[in-house]
């Protein structure tokens, strides 16, 4: 019938209305867009990963006023690790690079620092490393020539040559270093080293060809903070490099000639400041 008819065109139609549609979406969805969409499907971890990505993440309780911002650290250094190895640091002065010196006519100065420092320490918590370490330090500065002149008739002069320094130090410490974690893999890390530090010396003057038979003798006590940042370069090896940042300390230097003492002198500060010269890079073996 007509009416039978008629029901049969609009259903194929309606279908025919259908099939556009669909066809027109899927050519409008660029391929871009569908990757967003199946990169924004998430990826199911099996429960080994999970739980050994939240062993990893180092959380700390909120207590009392303290606000909880979300923030983790992650685990760098796990607890019973054996920690070794050593840190040099080398740093060279010279007179004419410096702006300072200009002021004294005819200065011709250099001196240069070495310091080699073995350390072995035990992590005693997660992050958390108490250890001890040597250190030996040797420092030469050299004035070939140096001439000062005061006054508009030049009354005061001074004039100074070939006068050489020699000063050697050895020092032990004990070290706490506390690590944060920046990474989940454990790769990246920052820490702060606080040293409590014993060292004594002996400096020794040459003046021309001639060795003087004075020296001076130095020991000093302190706490000093080293903060730093460290790298894994593989499983159980890692670099790091740390820049002195000051602290306190008190010294005492005792001044002989021959076995007779002719001067002492003690003195106790406390400087917080970036120290250029107290630059180390070391490398470390995780056992």
């Amino acid at each position: 019938s007509d009416v039978d008819q008629m029901r049969f065109i609009e259903k194929r139609v309606y279908l025919l209305i259908v099939g556009l549609f669909a066809a027109t979406t899927a050519l409008a969805q660029t391929p871009s867009e569908v990757a967003a969409d199946e990169v924004a499907q998430p990826v199911k971890k099996t429960k080994a990963q999970l739980a050994d990505s939240a062993s990893r993440v180092i959380r700390v309780p909120s207590e009392g006023a303290r606000v909880d911002r979300g923030i983790y650290q992650y685990l760098f250094i796990p607890k019973g690790q054996v920690l070794a190895g050593t840190t040099l640091s080398f740093a060279h002065l010279n007179s004419n690079d410096s702006q300072f010196m200009l002021m004294i006519d005819g200065l011709e100065a250099e001196c240069s620092m070495t310091q080699i420092s073995p350390f072995i320490g035990v992590s005693y918590a997660k992050n958390q490393v108490l250890g001890a370490r040597f250190a030996y330090r040797t420092t030469r500065g050299k004035v070939d020539n140096v001439s000062l002149q005061a006054g508009d008739n030049e009354d005061y002069t001074f004039t100074l040559n070939n006068v050489n320094l020699v000063q050697r130090s050895y020092a032990g410490a004990l070290f706490h270093r506390a690590y944060i974690g920046l990474d989940l893999r454990g790769r990246f890390a920052l820490f702060n080293e606080t040293r409590v530090e014993f060292s004594f010396g002996r400096n020794t003057f040459n003046y021309g060809e001639n060795e003087l038979d004075q020296y001076t003798k130095n020991r000093q006590v302190g706490v000093t903070f080293h903060p730093g940042v460290a790298v894994c370069i593989m499983n159980n090896v890692s670099m790091h490099a740390s820049i002195g940042v000051g602290g306190v300390r008190l010294s005492d230097s005792r001044v002989y000639n021959g076995a007779e003492m002719i001067g002492k002198r003690t003195a106790m500060n406390a400087n917080f400041r970036i120290n250029l010269t107290d630059i180390s890079l070391g490398i470390t073996l995780h056992l």
